[in-house]
């Protein structure tokens, strides 16, 4: 029985958070497109706490600022197109998601 508990708080620690934003639109200028499956959206960055997320993704939306500045890794450089409609629709409709939800399931979870 010890050795299952241990089992179990050793999966709940290996959670974590991303910030991740959909897709560009390949339809519609300065916009995402968020129908896409959520395997699809972008990791911008981790957290280890949902609150620690909440607190990112909030700060985005109420500055208007596009995720990708959160990106410390450089990864999603190439995705800066110095675009302030973008980078706003960006920042509304990013989420914080929970990386073992099942919608991310066939994702490779990295940054595209």
């Amino acid at each position: 029985m010890h050795n299952l508990k241990s089992r179990h708080l050793a999966a709940l620690a290996l959670v974590g958070w991303y910030l991740m934003m959909p897709p560009d639109s390949a339809k519609v200028p300065h916009d995402v497109d968020t129908g896409v499956p959520l395997a699809h959206w972008i990791v911008v960055t981790t957290y280890d706490t949902e609150e620690n997320c909440e607190g990112a993704l909030t700060g985005i939306q109420n500055s208007q600022t596009d995720p990708i500045t959160l990106d410390k890794t450089g990864k999603l450089k190439r995705l800066d197109r110095h675009d302030d409609a973008l980078g706003k629709a960006r920042a509304l409709n990013a989420a914080c998601v929970e990386s073992d939800d099942i919608r991310l399931k066939g994702s490779s979870k990295k940054s595209e």
